[in-house]
């Protein structure tokens, strides 16, 4: 087996890996929604607080 041949078989299984792993090809929306809910809470609790120092 030469250099070569031995090279295209490690990058074919970690491009194969990649792929394989959880992918269904679907945009999870409520996912994503439910993960930025904490940061926006925050930052409309900022928000009304230096609206409150005004």
């Amino acid at each position: 087996m030469t250099h070569l041949e031995i090279k295209a078989l490690e990058n074919a299984a970690r491009s194969s890996a990649v792929w394989t792993e959880a992918y269904d090809g679907q945009t999870h929306y409520a996912e994503v929604a439910r993960a930025l809910a904490p940061a926006l809470f925050i930052l409309a609790a900022a928000t009304a607080l230096m609206l409150a120092i005004l």
